[in-house]
This record gives C-alpha cells, sequence and structure tokens, in this order.
C-alpha cells in the first residue's frame, strides 16, 4: 500500500489470506493492526456509495479504535488514525484529515512508514493552509517539510518526490507560481521514475487543482486526466468516480 507497486485488488487478496493466518494462529493483535488499512483499500476499490471510514458506519473499526484507546493501545490507535488521515485526505475531506493527524499526534506514540506519515500530514495541513488565512497550517507543514527533507537524504527514491510536492504546494500558497509549477513538474516526474503510482496521481490532482485555482484550465483537465488514469490503474475506482463527480470543469 505505502508505494503503490501493487494493485488494490491484489493487495486486498492478500491482505485477507494474511489475516485469515493471523486468526488460526490465534495472533489476534496484528489481525486488528490489518483492519485499519484493509478498510482504506475497501473504500478505494468500491465503485459506488460512500467510503465507510468517512461517515463512521464501520461499527467494527470503531469498536476496535475505542478498545485500543481503553486499552492504552498507542500502536494499533495511532495507525488506525494514520490510516483515516490518509483516505480522509485522498477523498478531499481535508478537516478531518488533520482531526486524524492530530489525534495520531496526540497518542504519543507514531507509525513507522518513515515519510509516508509527515506526507499526508504535510498535504492535510497544506490543504487547510489554501482554506484558510491561519499561520498555524503553514507552520505545522513545515515541521513535516523538514521531516521529509531529512528522509528524502536518506533515501531520496521513497521521498524525493514526496518533499518535492510538499515545496509545490508551498510555492502555491505563497503565491510563486513559476516555481511551484516547475516542483509541480518535478514531483510528477519523480514519482513516476519511482514507480509511486498513488503518489504520481496526488500530485498531478494538485497540480491539475493548481492550474485551475489559476484559470488555466486546459492544464488542469490534463492534469485530472493524468490523475484519474493513475488511480484507475492502482485500483482506486471509488476514487476515479470521485474525482467525475467533483472536478469543476
Amino acid at each position: 500500500f505505502n508505494s503503490g507497486q501493487l494493485h488494490l485488488a491484489a493487495f486486498k487478496k492478500h491482505l485477507k489470506v494474511f489475516g485469515e493466518q493471523m486468526v488460526e494462529y490465534k495472533q489476534m493483535v496484528f489481525h486488528h493492526l490489518l483492519r485499519p488499512i484493509e478498510q482504506v483499500v475497501s473504500n478505494l476499490l468500491l465503485s459506488t456509495g460512500e467510503p465507510l471510514l468517512l461517515i463512521g458506519r464501520d461499527k467494527e473499526q470503531e469498536c476496535i479504535l475505542n478498545k485500543a484507546i481503553e486499552q492504552n493501545n498507542r500502536f494499533l490507535a495511532a495507525q488506525m488514525f494514520f490510516f483515516g488521515c490518509v483516505e480522509a485526505y485522498i477523498y478531499g475531506d481535508y478537516e478531518l484529515a488533520v482531526n486524524f493527524a492530530q489525534k495520531r499526534h496526540e497518542t504519543g506514540f507514531d507509525v513507522p512508514f518513515y515519510g509516508m506519515t509527515d506526507f499526508f500530514d504535510g498535504l492535510s495541513f497544506l490543504a487547510m493552509a489554501h482554506q484558510s488565512s491561519d499561520q498555524k497550517w503553514i507552520l505545522s507543514a513545515k515541521k513535516s517539510i523538514s521531516n521529509i527533507d531529512y528522509f528524502a537524504k536518506i533515501c531520496p527514491s521513497n521521498c524525493e518526490h514526496k518533499l518535492l510536492l510538499l515545496q509545490a504546494e508551498i510555492k502555491s500558497i505563497t503565491g510563486e507560481a513559476k516555481e511551484a509549477i516547475s516542483k509541480y513538474k518535478l514531483a510528477i516526474s519523480a514519482a513516476e521514475r519511482n514507480e509511486f503510482i498513488h503518489e504520481q496521481a496526488i500530485a498531478n490532482e494538485r497540480a491539475a487543482e493548481f492550474f485551475l485555482r489559476y484559470g488555466d484550465s486546459s492544464r488542469a483537465a490534463h492534469h485530472y486526466g493524468e490523475a484519474q488514469s493513475l488511480f484507475l490503474k492502482w485500483g482506486a475506482q471509488r476514487k476515479v468516480d470521485d474525482l467525475l463527480m467533483s472536478i469543476a470543469l
């Protein structure tokens, strides 16, 4: 899931087999750890209806989270909040995404997805910065960018495109259009080179929204088309449907 290199339908099958093995061997802690990612994968694959996690219909998920909090299982709670943030961001519910990010930080425990947590935290904070003049979102995003910069130096193939996209978003917010365009282009290219299909899709979607804000509907349409194609290649049919319904062109 983190690399986006496996089609979501195939990944879901792997998760099902592994989950059954965990139940068979009575490894329920690991079985519960699979639930957040299983839910996100299912919600991305759905072709109709609203994602369950976003509207709180998944009672099992809610029960596991409440139990994790009661038992002070910070790792499970942090993982659930993280995948909640990822899903909320992908579907454009940025307030929910930052809420999940903040709740994860409150657990005092972070999931060991080096670079990915800061990436989605940063994207969520910057999405809020686009909607609000409150400087707290920029300050929070800069902390995430600083962490990503560190990881990009250690493993550029995993984090180079993440850093470039966050930098593009910052440039977009500060009105540095020429620099933003360059960063978006570099982020898309790096994500493609390193085969992060889902994050290449996200970079294209963010670039499309940038061009739409600047009134360039032609380039916006191009990047929306690229985003749809890449999300579909990843297997995220529900996200493709969501894009088709929400694109303001």
